[in-house]
């Protein structure tokens, strides 16, 4: 049951937002009590962290299978977008906006998580694209990866990026083209169009 309330909450916070679902929420899609919940997890901020622990072992163990394939390194950054979208599976940047508003610690959390995981990946995307001569050599692969995962954060900003204006999915791809095209050669742009042509 631990189990079972985990992924219904999870699914349903990355739909709906972390601070929109309620416990009696939950327990309904579940049909069971809260009472039954509170068993399992001692508070819904705790729920919270323990649904954040699961989409991000998800998300890994998928851009894992991902980078194993070892494809070149913008066919390899698109794909590792698509799974994105394939894990989260939401239409709305609203989930994590409200985390960020209403669970502070928490986002400060997956922010120092994203930090460790991410960066690094994204660095080894870089120097790979280098090589290959689609990446330009003169990049400051540290900022840009950086750069690029803390603005993977801020387009979640609906202050800045409106659900009226924007897509969840159209807002990411915007942001891939933007990374892209801020650092790929001739060469790689050629090969990143024909790829987001076909996104």
């Amino acid at each position: 049951m631990e189990q079972q309330i985990l992924e219904k909450a999870t699914q349903m916070f990355l739909t709906q937002g972390f601070k929109t679902v309620t416990m009696d929420d939950i327990a309904t899609e579940l049909g069971i009590s809260k009472k039954t919940i509170y068993q399992h997890y001692s508070s819904k901020p705790e729920l919270i962290e323990k649904s954040l622990t699961n989409i991000n072992h998800k998300f890994l163990q998928q851009l894992e299978s991902t980078l194993k394939l070892d494809q070149e390194a913008i066919p390899e950054i698109v794909a590792a977008h698509k799974d994105i979208n394939d894990i989260f599976l939401v239409d709305s940047s609203g989930c994590f906006y409200q985390l960020t508003k209403y669970y502070p610690k928490l986002a400060q959390k997956q922010k120092v998580f994203h930090e460790k995981k991410y960066v690094k990946l994204i660095e080894k995307n870089l120097e790979k694209g280098i090589k290959e001569g689609v990446y330009r050599s003169d990049i400051d692969i540290d900022f840009v990866a950086r750069f690029h995962i803390a603005s993977l954060v801020a387009i979640e900003d609906l202050d800045y990026f409106p659900e009226s204006e924007y897509t969840h999915s159209e807002v990411h791809a915007l942001h891939l083209e933007y990374h892209i095209k801020s650092i790929a050669t001739e060469k790689g742009l050629k090969i990143f169009n024909k790829l987001f042509k076909e996104l």
